[in-house]
């Protein structure tokens, strides 16, 4: 189906894609945002766990010299050589410390008196050697006032003859409570530390700046501070490898003795947008504009269905208002009339003498008046229930009386065939009900049965009390109903007649009409019939 949407539904289209874009635009700009946040905090968590295992490893040589501080101190002689390499080796047992390192003793003239690993004895020729030879004057001069200064002292990492970045540590040696003996040197591996920081993370995202407070770079391989360099080994997580720019690093400071030393972290790669998350929001921006797009359609067709639907209902109460009229000129114009005839025809039947073939016409004609007349009477009530111009007020009425007074109506009829109708009353026949609503449905019931009992048949009317109902119903030993009229009793659209069994014919709407008042009270309307047999028709209604 084509058509043209209104301007204005354009112009509303317009304005939604405007404010959508708006909103998507912001809550692209809000994810993107958040993912930055959280890619920060994941960067910081990184970074304060690496500074954590980089203190660690620290703090254990701090432990292992604390230690052989302590054993010299409480030593009764100062411990010799073999004394100290024994207790070394039993206390990194218990610590978790790697093996490379060279703990030398120094006197007070810088003459190496010690110099062992874990597994050696002088094992760079140190001993009897002079401090001298691997130090100038001014790097004597500078431990010598950070020992008088400190217990323990930390220097910067230096780039050393076996090809490795070592970490100096000393602390002094003292005996008989304040008299210096000399200091303590341990020349650590640094690269056993640095490896800590790598363990259990993912170096395909992270890199790591190594430095001293005083701006010293350094990695596993190599101390960048202008001096020589020993090895031709370079570390492939060194920073500089890398395009990332100083400001992408965050940085946490780690306390070690006298000094200070930095771990920087950054991401390898710069932050990209997640491309899933791209497509996803483009996507949900199509869908949400197609679904505004339904909408704005869906709406101009309801809009437009609507008027079409005003308007047939405009003709629809056009020709309920011509059927109103319609039915007024048939109760009002038609009635009348036929009540005339009829009285003129009861006139007639008065007369003296009057011979055979004047009665049968006079009494066709007056049968013919009396079923119009009916016809015209239900045909009035179904258009009045249909246009609502029937009121529901019940009162305390008395059925049986009723039934008497329809029986008498129709008695004529009645002694016709002569038939027998019996009434058998089993419970007070008070009940609260519209009486014109419940005459109308006897009055309906009792001219069927009439119409289709056979001569000198029986009609029993029987009312009873089942449970909180109140039951009527009405047996006759007539004809019966064709099945094929059983499901179109009470269906207005197809209205069905039988006639008599004096070829009475019927409207059909009595049926529709009585079942439609028993409704109004809430209650029931059945028919049970087996053609050839008879009918039974009956109502419940609440007492």
């Amino acid at each position: 189906m084509y058509f043209r949407l209104p301007k204005k539904y354009y112009s509303v289209f317009a304005l939604f894609v405007i404010v959508s874009s708006v909103l998507v635009f912001w809550g692209d700009s809000y994810i993107t945002e958040k993912e930055k946040i959280n890619r920060k905090v994941q960067l910081e968590k990184i970074n304060k766990k690496t500074a954590s295992d980089f203190q660690n490893a620290l703090n254990n040589y701090v432990t292992l010299m604390s230690g052989i501080r302590s054993y010299v101190k409480l030593s009764d002689e100062f411990p010799s050589q073999e004394q100290l390499h024994t207790f070394v080796n039993y206390q990194l047992s218990s610590i978790p410390i790697d093996s490379s390192y060279i703990i030398s003793y120094v006197d007070t003239s810088h003459i190496f008196k010690y110099s062992f690993t874990k597994d050696q004895i002088n094992p760079s020729n140190l001993i009897g050697t002079s401090v001298k030879k691997l130090v100038n004057e001014k790097g004597i001069e500078l431990m010598e006032k950070k020992l008088k200064k400190y217990d323990y002292v930390a220097f910067n990492p230096y780039n050393i003859i076996e090809g490795r970045v070592g970490l100096p540590i000393a602390f002094k040696a003292k005996k008989n409570q304040n008299k210096r003996t000399g200091y303590f040197s341990i020349i650590k591996d640094f690269k056993p530390i640095i490896d800590r920081v790598y363990y259990n993370i993912d170096t395909s995202k992270y890199v790591f700046r190594f430095k001293t407070s005083t701006g010293i770079e350094f990695d596993r391989e190599r101390v960048y501070d202008g001096k020589t360099i020993h090895n031709t080994r370079e570390d492939d997580q060194y920073w500089r490898n890398f395009d990332v720019h100083n400001e992408h690093f965050i940085q946490t400071q780690i306390p070690f003795l006298n000094k200070k030393f930095i771990i920087e972290t950054a991401y390898k790669e710069p932050y990209k947008r997640n491309p899933r998350l791209l497509f996803l929001m483009i996507l949900w921006y199509t869908l949400l504009l197609s679904f505004m797009l339904f909408i704005i359609v869906q709406l101009y067709i309801y809009k437009r269905k609507n008027k079409i639907i005003d308007r047939q209902k405009k003709e629809l109460s056009e020709v309920v208002a011509t059927k109103n009229k319609f039915f007024t000129i048939i109760a009002h114009d038609l009635r009348s009339p036929l009540s005339s005839v009829i009285n003129f025809l009861d006139l007639l039947k008065q007369e003296q003498n009057p011979n055979n073939q004047t009665s049968q016409i006079i009494d066709a004609l007056e049968d013919s008046s009396k079923n119009s007349l009916s016809l015209l009477d239900n045909l009035l009530k179904w258009s009045k229930i249909q246009t609502g111009k029937i009121h529901y007020s019940p009162k305390k009425i008395d059925v049986l009386g009723i039934i008497k007074d329809q029986i008498k109506i129709q008695e004529q009829q009645a002694l016709r065939k002569n038939i027998n109708i019996i009434i058998e009353a089993s419970t007070d026949s008070k009940v609260m009900a519209d009486k014109n609503m419940i005459a109308t449905v006897i009055r309906n019931l009792l001219s069927n049965a009439i119409k289709y009992s056979h001569q000198n048949g029986i009609i029993v009317i029987e009312i009873n009390k089942v449970d909180s109902f109140f039951s009527f119903s009405i047996e006759d030993n007539g004809i019966g109903i064709l099945e094929k009229h059983k499901d179109a009793l009470f269906d207005v659209t197809k209205v069905t007649t039988q006639q008599g069994t004096l070829q009475e014919k019927g409207s059909g709407l009595g049926l529709i009409i009585s079942k439609q008042f028993i409704e109004i009270h809430n209650g029931t309307l059945s028919i049970e019939s087996v053609y050839g047999k008879g009918t039974i028709a009956s109502f419940t209604i609440p007492l």
